[in-house]
């Protein structure tokens, strides 16, 4: 179930941008077929997800939705972005950019280190 700050969050995004709310939805879609126990909430601008620890969060900024992982530098195999300590990310500008298989395996990665 969705809550009410999510689907604020979201019916903001989709007024602003329909292609980027597009994206949002597919990737809430991946991250919770892939981290199904990830309690979702609004944080720090965007939809973020944690069990224990972080696992990742969605973020619409001007030209591109991000997923984003606070803990990427731990199993980055070079295709995330990013380069600082922890942090790292997937960029997304259309949604055919978003490959489900690939972009859940970093969700699952994710959820199971947290």
């Amino acid at each position: 179930m969705t809550s009410e700050a999510v689907a604020a969050l979201l019916d903001r995004i989709g007024t602003q941008n329909p292609t980027f709310h597009a994206m949002a939805e597919s990737l809430r879609a991946l991250v919770h077929m892939n981290a199904p126990e990830a309690e979702e909430q609004v944080k720090y601008g965007g939809i973020f997800y944690s069990r224990s620890k972080p696992v990742c969060g969605i973020y619409a900024y001007r030209g591109h939705v991000s997923l984003e992982f606070s803990r990427g530098a731990e199993f980055d195999d070079g295709g995330l972005l990013g380069d600082g300590d922890y942090r790292r990310h997937l960029k997304f500008t259309r949604p055919e950019e978003i490959e489900a298989t690939r972009v859940g395996r970093y969700i699952a990665e994710a959820y199971s280190r947290a």
